[in-house]
C-alpha cells in the first residue's frame, strides 16, 4: 500500500475486517488499527487528515450496518468503543506509541494461533517420519481450533513430507441432497447465537429449544408454541432483538411448521453443529485415554442431548466421531455389550496424563473448579508433550465455566421475575455440570434453588388445575399468571380458551382536539386493550394499553378528519382479532333489562289544597347587623397518589398510580419543550403510553375528577 489513503470499500471492509474479528470471538481482541482498517506498517506515511478521514468512513459504515443480520451485534459493540478506540489513533503521538505495541500483540496472537497445529505436526513427524495422508483433514480441524483457515493450514503443511501409512479408503457414496442446506443451517445457527448474546444468556441450541420444545415435539405442539412466540415478538421493542426474533420465526415456519419430514431434515442438519461443538472434546478425551471410555461417552452423550439431539442421533453422532478418530467406544459396565479388544500396550502414564485423567473425571461429575485446578497442575509439569492435551482439556473446562456463569445470570433474572419453570431448565444443568461453582450473591446453591423452583412449579400447576374447574376459568388463570408470570401450564390452558375481541370501536374528536376512542369490552374477563392509530402511510402506532373501555389520544394529528384506530384484547401469550373504528358497528348484545312491575293505577286525586298563607312581612333590618358566618371550607377531593412511570421492554411507558375507585383520571406527558400533552383518560389505575419518545422516561401528571370535583395533579418522580 502506498502512503496515500485508498478509497474506502465498505463491502471489502465487511468481508475482510468484520468477518475476521467476529471469527475470533468479538471486538475484545481487536486493536484500534484493525477496527479502523489502518495499515500498521504504512500508517506512518499517512497524514493526520487521512487517518481522520478513514476513521470517519469506518464510523459512517458502522452506522449503516447496525441492523446487519450477521454483524449487527458486533457493530453495536464497536460503536460503543468508538470514543476510546478513535482517541488512540487520532492523536499522532499516541498513534506512534501504539504501532509497536500492536505489532507485538499481533505476533503473539499469530504464534498462539499456529501453536496447536505446529505441536500436532511435530508429534506426527516424530512418530511417522512425515505427515500421514489420512491425518491431513484432522490437522485442518486442529488448525480451526486456533482460528486458522484451510488455506493457512495447507500453507503450513507444505513444509513437511506427506507419507502413506494405509490404503486410502474408498470414497463415500453420494449423499442425497437435504431440504436444509448448509447455508440455511448456518444462518439459523448465527441467529440463535446472536439471540443468546442479546439476551445475555446461553444461546438456544436449536429452533425447537427456542420454542421450549424437545426434538420429539409433534405438529400441534410446534404450531401452538410458534404462535405464542409470534405474539411475544409483536410486543418486543423495534430494536435489533426484534429483527433477530422475527427472522428466527421465519425459519420456524419453514423448517418446523412445514411438517415432520422437513423437521427431521433440520434435526439431521443440527448434527453438523453438534459435531463441530463436540469433536474437539472427543479428540481431547481420546488423546488421554486412546479410546472413548464409558464415562466420557455418557458425559458427551448428555452434552449432545443438551445441544438439541434426540437419543438416536446423539449416539450415532458420537459413534461417527469415534470412528473418524479411529478409536473404540468402551461400553457401559453392566450393559451386556462385549468390551472391545484391549488397546496396544502403551508406556507407563506420565504425571500430567494422570492429572488430566483426574481433571476429565472432575469435569464429568460437575466439579469445574477442581478440574481447572488439576489442569493447572498438569500444565505446571512443563512436559512439552503435554501442551496439546492440556490445552484441549483446559479449553473444555473454561467453556463449561463460561456457560455456567451465563446460566447463573439467566437463573437470577428468571427467579427475580418468578418465572420458575424457566429457571428449572438452567438449574438442572448447573446442578449436573457445575456443582462446585459458587452461586451469585443473594442466591443459594443450585440444588437448593432447584428444590425451591420445583416447589413453586408444583403449586402453580395445582392452581392451574383448580382454575380449569372454576366458574370463571379465564379469570382464575389470570390470577395464576399474576403470581407466576409466563407459567407454561397456565399459558397453555389460557390459549385453549377463546379470547373474544372488543366490539363497536368509535373514535370522536372532543373540544380540545384530542380523539376519544371507546369500545364495548370483550366478553372474556381479565383482558386489557391495546389501542393503535393507523398512520397515513398505513402503518400503526401504539397509542396505549388500558383495562378501561376508553382511551384518549392526545397525540392525534390536528384536523377535521378523525384517524382510524385498531383495538385488540390482550392476555398473556395471546391477542384477539383486531377491531377497527372504520368497521361497521355491530351493536353488542345488551344485557337483559331487569323486570319492572306493571304500572300502578294512578292514585286518587288529592283534595284541593288550601291556599298558602301569605308570606310574613320582612323584618326591619337591625341598626347594626352582625357579620355573616364564613362559608364552610370546600371538601377535599381525593386525587391520585404514588404515580410511577416505568419504561417497558417494548419501548412504551407504563404509568401507574393509586386513587379513589369512583374517579376518572387524566394522564398527561410533558414534552421536551415543556408543553403538556394529554395521553389518555381512564377509570383504571394504570395506562400504557405507546407514543412516548425513546430515551429518558418523561414526566407524567395524573389528575382525578369525580362528582365531588377536581383534585390537584399528582406527578411521577422525575427521571
Amino acid at each position: 500500500m502506498s502512503g496515500r489513503r485508498p478509497p474506502f470499500d465498505g463491502n471489502d471492509y465487511r468481508k475482510r475486517v468484520l468477518a475476521a474479528i467476529q471469527k475470533r470471538g468479538g471486538a475484545e481482541g481487536a486493536d484500534p488499527f484493525e477496527v479502523y482498517d489502518l495499515p500498521v506498517d504504512e500508517v506512518g506515511r499517512w497524514s493526520d487528515a487521512d487517518v481522520a478521514a478513514q476513521v470517519d468512513e469506518v464510523w459512517g459504515f458502522w452506522q449503516r450496518q447496525r441492523d446487519h443480520p450477521k454483524y449487527g451485534t458486533l457493530v453495536g459493540i464497536l460503536v460503543a468503543l468508538h470514543e476510546q478506540n478513535s482517541a488512540e489513533v487520532l492523536d499522532p503521538r499516541r498513534r506512534g506509541h501504539l504501532v509497536e505495541q500492536v505489532r507485538q500483540q499481533r505476533a503473539a496472537r499469530d504464534s498462539a494461533r499456529f501453536q496447536p497445529l505446529d505441536e500436532a505436526i511435530a508429534r506426527l513427524v516424530q512418530r511417522h517420519g512425515g505427515i500421514p495422508r489420512d491425518k491431513l483433514e484432522g490437522l485442518v480441524e486442529v488448525g480451526a481450533l486456533g482460528g486458522l483457515s484451510r488455506a493457512e493450514v495447507e500453507l503450513r503443511l507444505r513444509r513437511h513430507r506427506v507419507v502413506d501409512t494405509a490404503p486410502a479408503p474408498p470414497p463415500p457414496p453420494p449423499v442425497a441432497s437435504s431440504p436444509v442446506s448448509d447455508h440455511r443451517r448456518q444462518q439459523v445457527r448465527d441467529l440463535l447465537d446472536e439471540f443468546g448474546r442479546l439476551q445475555e444468556q446461553p444461546p438456544p441450541p436449536t429452533l425447537l429449544a427456542l420454542l421450549g420444545l424437545g426434538p420429539d415435539a409433534d405438529d400441534a405442539e410446534v404450531a401452538h408454541r410458534a404462535e405464542a412466540w409470534r405474539v411475544r415478538c409483536r410486543e418486543l421493542p423495534p430494536l435489533r432483538i426484534r429483527a433477530v426474533a422475527d427472522e428466527l420465526m421465519v425459519h420456524v415456519a419453514e423448517l418446523l411448521e412445514a411438517g415432520p419430514i422437513v423437521r427431521d431434515a433440520y434435526l439431521d442438519a443440527v448434527v453438523h453443529d453438534v459435531r463441530a461443538r463436540l469433536l474437539p472434546r472427543v479428540r481431547a478425551a481420546v488423546l488421554v485415554e486412546d479410546r472413548l471410555v464409558a464415562d466420557d461417552h455418557e458425559h458427551l452423550y448428555e452434552e449432545a442431548l443438551d445441544l438439541g439431539l434426540d437419543p438416536g442421533r446423539a449416539r450415532a453422532a458420537l459413534a461417527a466421531m469415534a470412528a473418524e478418530l479411529g478409536v473404540a467406544i468402551e461400553p457401559m459396565r453392566g450393559s451386556g455389550v462385549p468390551a472391545p479388544a484391549p488397546a496396544p500396550a502403551r508406556p507407563p502414564d506420565r504425571v500430567w496424563e494422570e492429572m488430566l485423567r483426574a481433571a476429565r473425571a472432575a469435569l464429568r461429575r460437575g466439579a469445574l473448579l477442581e478440574a481447572r485446578r488439576l489442569v493447572a497442575q498438569a500444565r505446571a509439569t512443563g512436559d512439552p508433550a503435554s501442551a496439546t492435551p492440556v490445552r484441549a482439556v483446559s479449553d473444555e473446562v473454561d467453556e463449561a465455566i463460561r456457560e455456567a456463569e451465563l446460566r447463573w445470570r439467566a437463573v437470577s433474572a428468571a427467579l427475580g421475575a418468578r418465572r420458575f419453570a424457566e429457571a428449572i431448565d438452567h438449574l438442572e444443568h448447573l446442578a449436573r455440570v457445575a456443582s462446585d461453582l459458587p452461586s451469585p450473591a443473594g442466591l443459594d446453591t443450585a440444588e437448593a434453588e432447584l428444590a425451591r423452583a420445583r416447589g413453586e412449579v408444583r403449586e402453580a400447576d395445582a392452581r392451574v388445575a383448580d382454575a380449569r374447574a372454576a366458574a370463571d376459568p379465564v379469570g382464575a388463570l389470570m390470577t395464576v399468571l399474576e403470581r407466576w408470570p409466563q407459567h407454561p401450564a397456565a399459558v397453555a390452558a389460557l390459549a385453549a380458551m377463546p379470547l373474544h375481541p372488543p366490539s363497536a370501536v368509535r373514535a370522536v374528536r372532543d373540544g380540545s382536539g384530542a380523539v376519544v376512542v371507546s369500545w364495548q369490552p370483550s366478553p372474556t374477563s381479565g383482558a386489557t386493550y391495546k389501542v393503535s392509530r393507523v398512520e397515513p402511510k398505513g402503518t400503526t402506532r401504539v397509542v396505549g394499553r388500558t383495562a378501561a373501555p376508553q382511551i384518549e389520544d392526545g397525540g392525534a394529528p390536528a384536523g377535521s378528519d378523525v384517524p382510524v384506530y385498531v383495538v385488540v384484547a390482550v392476555q398473556p401469550g395471546r391477542v384477539s382479532d383486531e377491531v377497527r373504528s372504520d368497521q361497521a358497528v355491530v351493536p353488542a348484545p345488551a344485557p337483559p333489562a331487569p323486570a319492572q312491575p306493571a304500572p300502578a293505577p294512578p292514585p286518587p286525586a288529592p283534595p284541593p289544597a288550601a291556599a298558602p298563607p301569605p308570606p310574613p312581612p320582612p323584618a326591619a333590618p337591625p341598626t347594626s347587623a352582625p357579620a355573616p358566618p364564613a362559608p364552610p371550607p370546600p371538601a377535599a377531593v381525593p386525587g391520585a397518589t404514588d404515580v410511577t412511570a416505568v419504561r417497558a421492554p417494548d419501548g412504551s411507558v407504563h404509568v401507574r398510580w393509586n386513587g379513589p375507585a369512583d374517579a376518572e383520571f387524566k394522564v398527561s406527558r410533558r414534552a421536551p419543550d415543556g408543553r403538556w400533552q394529554v395521553v389518555g383518560r381512564t377509570r383504571g389505575h394504570e395506562l400504557e403510553d405507546g407514543g412516548a419518545a425513546p430515551g429518558e422516561v418523561p414526566l407524567y401528571s395524573v389528575s382525578a375528577s369525580s362528582a365531588a370535583g377536581f383534585a390537584a395533579d399528582a406527578f411521577s418522580a422525575p427521571v
